[in-house]
């Protein structure tokens, strides 16, 4: 095995989940199947943020929603917001967007489709591979 190798694989495979991340939202932009599903959980996430806007929080945000069939699937998203802390209260609902065939794959309606979103993910992903097999091919 080669010196380097292993953070060299962990590197591009987080390059590839990017890009399918971003690929995966396009996908269910246009194809995903739409349903309502209810905000079980709203939790605020570390302090302030340090970028240029003061008064930002990150916050993670889960919900469950019912497939027709009756199965119920869960599933979280993260958002930037402001110092006003809402509580879930069973009864606040969002958009979700889906894959039928594999619903566990699934996300908030407003972050699906072809947005700047997907194609930062995307592009991150493809430099991320692209420098450090570049270095690679440097150094052999």
């Amino acid at each position: 095995m080669k010196k380097g190798f292993t953070p060299r694989a962990l590197i591009t495979l987080l390059g590839t989940a990017l890009i399918l991340m971003g690929v995966t939202q396009i996908i269910l932009g246009f194809a995903g199947e739409t349903t309502t599903a209810i905000i079980t959980s709203v939790r605020r996430v570390g302090g302030e943020r340090t970028d240029g806007k003061p008064g930002r929080y990150n916050y993670d945000i889960a919900y469950t929603f019912t497939l027709p069939n009756g199965k119920t699937i869960d599933g979280f998203a993260k958002r930037i917001g402001d110092s006003v802390h809402l509580k879930a209260d069973g009864a606040s609902t969002t958009r979700v967007r889906y894959l039928g065939a594999f619903p566990y794959i699934n996300f908030p309606d407003r972050d699906t489709g072809l947005g700047p979103g997907q194609l930062v993910l995307i592009s991150a992903g493809g430099v991320l591979i692209y420098l450090i097999n570049m270095e690679r091919q440097r150094h052999d």
